[in-house]
Order: structure tokens, then sequence, then C-alpha cells
């Protein structure tokens, strides 16, 4: 099979452009195309991001891929293959192309459903590690996640067991705060809640008695 482009896959970090590493940005000003969800009808967070550090991307051909807020299995299943189609169809053509996905494609990213479609067809991909949400939060707040030898979970909200965890970081929780809230009070632990990380709206809230019911969807809950 003769192999054509490539594709990039580019974690953007967190929120904060200046989390962007030298590699991406290298990469980015070299692809032909730049790939990524859209918000509404233009571009989306990543490649707000993405832009922040690199201008140069501005006059790029950018790829907006629709990826819909549903935990509907097929209508996901048939959103990934529609946008893993297109990447497809300028690699083809011998095109690079950067795909660029919130945080690290490696953790709970949408991304992977894609580079794994592209991968099993045999083209070249390389993965570009970001700064995770959950690392920026704990910078953020100047708290380690985990010293010597305890053990870390993370999770979403509906996987919880912070009694038997020395530390737990639950990504996307704004929507279960309240039930969150409660459980980690059984189990009598501390928490922080950190909204929209390294951008401007970030907002930070430590004690449990200080985090709101509910937050915006890029919420990250650390638990020790």
């Amino acid at each position: 099979m003769h192999i054509h482009g490539k594709l990039y896959v580019i974690g953007v970090g967190s929120g904060d452009p200046g989390l962007l590493t030298i590699k991406a940005a290298d990469i980015l000003r070299q692809v032909d195309v730049i790939a990524g969800a859209k918000k509404g009808d233009g571009e989306g967070l990543a490649f707000q991001i993405a832009g922040k550090a690199v201008p140069d991307i501005a006059s790029k051909e950018k790829l907006l891929l629709t990826f819909p807020m549903t935990k509907d299995s097929a209508t996901l299943n048939e959103a990934h293959e529609k946008a893993a189609h297109l990447i497809e169809s300028y690699i083809k053509r011998d095109k690079t192309v950067a795909l660029l996905t919130l945080g690290d494609p490696a953790l709970y990213s949408t991304s992977s459903y894609i580079w794994d479609r592209i991968k099993d067809k045999g083209y070249k991909i390389e993965i570009i590690s970001g700064v995770p949400a959950l690392c920026a939060a704990a910078a953020r707040i100047t708290t380690a996640l985990a010293t010597g030898n305890e053990t870390i979970s993370i999770s979403t909200p509906e996987n919880t067991d912070f009694a038997h965890q020395e530390t737990s970081i639950i990504l996307k929780a704004g929507e279960k705060l309240g039930e969150l809230k409660q459980n980690v009070k059984e189990a009598g632990k501390e928490a922080w809640l950190i909204e929209n990380c390294g951008m401007p709206d970030e907002k930070v809230y430590a004690g449990i008695e200080n985090i709101p019911d509910k937050a915006g969807y890029m919420s990250l809950l650390i638990v020790k």
C-alpha cells in the first residue's frame, strides 16, 4: 500500500497558549492543513489556543470538524467516521494534517477515535503530547498531585471512589458537582475546583464549602 501524507495529532494544552510545546508550534508552522472541532459556524477552542500561540496558522487551510455533544454511540461513531474520512481525503493527496485537541491526545480525547481509524488504514501518524488539564490545574493551585508512593485516580464523574484513593482527579465535573461534593464530605477529603484552567475566564475554588453545585464543561475537581 502506498503511504501518502501524514497526520499529526497535537495536544494544545489546557487553555493557556503559553503551554503549547515548542515541537507542536514547529509542526503547526509546517503542515498544510489544520483540523479540529468547530464551535457553531467557526473555529473551536483548540483552534483559538493554537492561533494565539502560533499566529502563522491564520493563513493555513482549516478543516472544521463536527463532534456532537451526546453519549449516543451511533451518533458519535458516525461523527468520528466522517471526521476520519475528511482527514484521510487530504492525506491521500500527500497533504500533512495537524489535528488539534485540547489537553493531551492520550487522555479522554475525542481525537483518539479519529487517529485510531487513520492508523488502522496504514497512514503515518505522529502524536504530539500536550499539557493535560490535571497537571496545569495542580500547578495553578500549587499542589502536588502525588508524592512518594501515593496513587492517583483519574476518572469522569460517573466513576469515583474518594474513600479509597489518595488523590482523585475528576474531569468534566461541572454538571455533577452537587453529588460529587457530598461524596467528598463523606470521605473526609479536601477538594479544589478549577474551571476553564489557563483561560481568561478561569475560576479557582478552594475548599468544599466554596465549590458551587454546578460549573462549566471545562471543570476539573481535585480531591485529596
